[in-house]
């Protein structure tokens, strides 16, 4: 999807195509597609745009002004942001839409809880300074990582090494507390970093105001073939981080111990 030409010649050749899903920022390599310019060659073909905002949220991205006709959140992640609640969200535009949608939420019973969607609600109500503090700390981060020796690449929109770094620039407000990096090194070692962590926490999820870190290669990834997983920038020793809100010298601090231990 971030060749326009090639994508529209799939839609060309397959008329079958009624959907197109797609995540921007994407987990974990944080590659970016040009949401405005994605939904006008869908528009074209009239194929219906459905994106996943949750790295972003709407505070920093806003797809349905962009053209998509779908939008939906892990409200379990930022939205909520203290990781007490378990809820999705799905937005448009379109009443057709929201009412087959709405229709058969009910009928399968997949609706969020009273509990759960109060606390959501409580979350809303500090997500701006949230994103502003995560978005602070993870390019602080990624400035720091991007020139440490042990540390051979890091995926960080914000950074002008990024080659999405434009896009991101142009369609995202600010580049919010996703990212990851590659150590210099084996599964072993990216293994070895994680359990030398002691103020982070590891965790196989996002969104938080506490940092959270995740190592694809033996955890999320672990059952993906490592040539596919490779293909796609998801190496043994990288490593993805939901930077949180903490005083960010707790977090540099406690990744700089980790990695002096490799």
């Amino acid at each position: 999807m971030r060749n326009l030409d090639e994508f529209e010649d799939h839609l060309k050749k397959d008329p079958t195509i009624s959907m197109c899903y797609f995540e921007t920022p994407a987990n974990p390599t944080m590659a970016c597609v040009d949401i405005a310019a994605l939904n006008s060659v869908c528009k074209k073909y009239n194929i219906l745009t459905v994106a996943d905002n949750t790295f972003c949220t709407p505070y920093l991205q806003q797809p349905l002004l962009m053209g998509t006709d779908i939008v939906i959140h892990s409200t379990t992640k930022y939205l909520n942001g203290h990781g007490n609640s378990i809820a999705g969200i799905i937005l448009g535009t379109n009443e057709e839409h929201q009412q087959r949608i709405w229709t058969t939420l009910k009928l399968v019973g997949s609706t969020c809880n009273a509990w759960d969607a109060w606390l959501i609600d409580q979350g809303l109500k500090t997500l701006a300074l949230r994103m502003e503090k995560h978005s602070s700390n993870s390019i602080s981060l990624a400035k720091y990582l991007e020139a440490h020796k042990k540390i051979k690449r890091v995926n960080h929109n914000g950074l002008n090494s990024h080659p999405d770094h434009n896009i991101a620039n142009k369609q995202m407000k600010n580049f919010g507390g996703m990212m990851s990096f590659e150590i210099d090194g084996s599964l072993e070692d990216g293994m070895k970093f994680m359990n030398n962590l002691k103020f982070c926490t590891l965790a196989p999820t996002l969104g938080d105001v506490d940092t959270l870190i995740l190592h694809p290669a033996s955890s999320s990834h672990l059952n993906v073939d490592k040539a596919l997983r490779e293909g796609n920038g998801i190496t043994d020793g990288l490593i993805r981080i939901s930077v949180g809100i903490e005083n960010f010298e707790d977090i540099k601090s406690d990744i700089e111990q980790a990695l002096k231990m490799l």
